[in-house]
């Protein structure tokens, strides 16, 4: 193969790569993947005509971008996709296919920081679970439910997962839309259909986010549906600790000034738990995470990364991490000597980034957190 025809499967790769990343930027998950998978596809062929450290180096190439392909999500009951299996369905009620359960593997080991709100989430659900004996003694029963609030991108529903990850309970991951828009007028029906599925595992936690919208303050929603759905939830919310086995609910939400208060109360999600932004400790570990696998230069300094980017969320550091390695892996496709990743490129991504949480926004969570 000659050169010139290399030098055309190394422009083929590159731009479907960047059709691919822009594709996944925008949310457009089958463009992307099939974007990734040309890419890989140019890129080995480009591989095969090389030789030497070119070829060690194109052929890693191909395998990054299969590797962003595979870890795009699928639609649920795609093939290769496992992280939330249908779960089996009485022949009477086909109607409930939309709730789905998964084992999420993860533990609060693996949530960077939040030491004070992992403890907080320990006391509340974990240790009448795991110190059992010691619960009957002091009278102290499972089950529950607490309410995660915070800006958008801080990790709450990496949280949530985790708690289900270190109790090895099923995972119920739920929001309104999935709840409001499948029967008109039958909300409440899927509300208990919800609950009911969750207790007939051994152990459960349900998890709703935008917990604002299926549980507005009833004095200033207009809608008639709200009215019926929010005294549903309360019921099922007063029969948690009614069950057999136990439920613990996880409502997770960006305006917990907007929840009606009812919600709120004792015995229901009466424990509010802030999420901030990650610290500097935190936003450190989170860099050491996304980019453990990347070759990093002997002037990069994580350490001045996380002193730069205070108030980022820890979705806004996971995207920097993310652009940084794009910019010089989209550089390596055409250079005949790949370089690795330099303090300068971090600096011209962060020359172009700002923090999504608008401060008054952080303002406005940080005195709600001091009133609560």
């Amino acid at each position: 193969m000659s050169q010139d025809q290399v030098g055309r499967l190394l422009a083929a790769a590159e731009a479907h790569f960047q059709t691919a990343a822009a594709a996944r930027q925008n949310g457009q998950v089958d463009v992307a993947r099939r974007g990734f998978l040309a890419a890989a596809e140019q890129m080995m062929l480009a591989a095969q005509a090389s030789t030497g450290r070119l070829r060690q180096t194109r052929l890693q190439l191909a395998q990054d971008m299969l590797a962003a392909a595979e870890a795009l999500p699928r639609p649920v009951g795609t093939p290769g996709q496992t992280a939330r299996p249908s779960i089996p369905l009485g022949e009477e009620d086909k109607s409930a296919g939309w709730l789905v359960q998964e084992r999420p593997n993860i533990r609060f080991a693996d949530v960077a920081g939040l030491e004070d709100v992992k403890e907080q989430i320990r006391i509340k659900l974990l240790y009448p679970f795991t110190h059992p004996d010691l619960a009957e003694k002091y009278g102290v029963q499972p089950g529950g439910g607490i309410l995660l609030y915070g800006p958008p991108g801080t990790g709450k529903t990496l949280m949530a997962r985790a708690v289900a990850g270190e109790i090895e309970a099923a995972f119920f991951a739920i929001k309104p839309s999935e709840i409001m828009s499948q029967w008109v007028g039958k909300a409440e029906e899927n509300l208990a259909e919800l609950f009911k599925l969750a207790a007939s595992q051994p152990l459960s936690v349900i998890f709703i986010d935008e917990m604002e919208s299926l549980a507005p303050r009833r004095r200033s929603s207009n809608s008639t549906v709200m009215q019926r759905v929010v005294p549903q939830l309360l019921a099922e919310l007063d029969g948690f600790h009614k069950r057999s086995n136990p439920l613990l609910l996880i409502g997770a939400t960006n305006e917990p000034w907007a929840i009606d208060s009812a919600i709120l109360r004792p015995g229901r999600l009466d424990r509010l738990i802030y999420i901030p932004p990650p610290d500097w400790a935190a936003r450190r570990v989170i860099l050491e995470l996304n980019l453990k696998a990347a070759p990093l230069a002997e002037d990069v300094s994580l350490d001045t990364i996380a002193d730069q980017t205070q108030n980022f969320s820890g979705a806004d550091m996971a995207s920097v991490a993310r652009r940084v390695r794009e910019r010089v892996f989209s550089a390596a496709i055409q250079s005949a000597d790949p370089q690795p990743i330099t303090m300068a490129d971090f600096d011209a991504v962060l020359a172009e980034t700002k923090p999504s949480i608008p401060v008054k926004d952080l303002r406005k969570f940080e005195q709600y957190a001091q009133a609560s």
